[in-house]
């Protein structure tokens, strides 16, 4: 050892260190492999039970909706190809089939439930001409135009909406709609509150969406506050909103009036000429 300089005995000590690493590192590789094989293992061993229950749950469901009146061939097809995968011992087949008749059969009774008076006013044949309404007329007059199918597809909407979420995907676009969708819904503004839904549906689907502001085509703006001045239709007498430009009763147009001073035209709100300052008679 004393015929040997620094930097063989520096290479030696390298050589050892990397050695010892090495087997460190390999005992650790080992270890951690075997911990997989074991989990690796552990999983296939449940698997024939979790494909098993899978799959009857997936039956039992799809009875239950045949029995409350839905029936789905895709679902019945799913259902029987997930069988054949059991018998087959394909069981990430099974469970993937089983999932896609469940997602499947979820989707079909929200839109049974969803439905509602929509479904009644659809079913309902044409009767013979009488001068008694008929249940679809007297349904007709109950409800107002797109009031069923604006309420229908905000609830398909929200449906997709929560598939979204749990699928991680960006439906940051479609909540905007679909809040946009209910508030216009409450406000009785139902042709706006259906163009908005169906928005916030493509939106949940994966289509392209503009963002959900005040401005967005189909959607008006929240109702403005009434004028001070109380205004009427001269036709019916009808109350008018400052910017109405037809009479919703009647249909009437509204205005334009002229200053009786200066005779410039004059919005129905205005209480003074907007050009000479004369007071506007009510």
């Amino acid at each position: 050892m004393a015929d040997l300089d620094a930097f063989t005995i520096g290479v030696i000590i390298m050589i050892v260190v990397i050695i010892v690493i090495a087997f460190l590192e390999m005992k650790y590789l080992r270890k951690s492999m075997k911990a997989r094989r074991v989990r690796a293992s552990k999983r296939i061993a449940e698997m024939p039970d979790d494909a098993h229950n899978a799959l009857l749950t997936a039956k039992a469901f799809m009875e239950s909706m045949e029995r409350g009146g839905v029936r789905s061939e895709e679902v019945v097809s799913l259902v029987r190809q997930a069988q054949v995968a059991y018998e087959r011992r394909n069981y990430r087949v099974v469970r993937d089939l089983a999932s896609q008749a469940k997602d499947r059969m979820m989707s079909l009774k929200a839109q049974q439930t969803a439905k509602g008076d929509l479904v009644r006013l659809e079913a309902m044949p044409p009767g013979p001409a009488t001068e008694e309404a008929t249940t679809k007329e007297l349904l007709a007059k109950e409800f107002p135009p797109n009031y069923a199918q604006a309420r229908f597809t905000i609830d398909i909407a929200r449906e997709g909406i929560a598939k979204g979420r749990a699928d991680a995907k960006d439906i940051a676009a479609a909540e905007g709609w679909l809040a946009k969708a209910q508030a216009r819904f409450e406000a009785n503004d139902f042709n706006a509150a259906l163009a908005a839904a169906r928005q916030a549906q493509r939106g949940a689907e994966g289509g392209p969406v503009p963002p959900a502001i005040a401005s967005a085509p189909g959607v008006e703006p929240m109702p403005k506050p009434a004028a001070t001045t109380s205004l009427a239709c001269a036709t019916c007498g009808t109350p008018l909103a400052h910017d109405d430009a037809f009479c919703r009763r009647c249909g009437t147009r509204v205005g334009p009036r002229r200053c009786a001073a200066c005779g410039a035209d004059l919005v129905p709100d205005d209480a003074f000429c907007r050009k000479c300052g004369e007071k506007i008679a009510a």
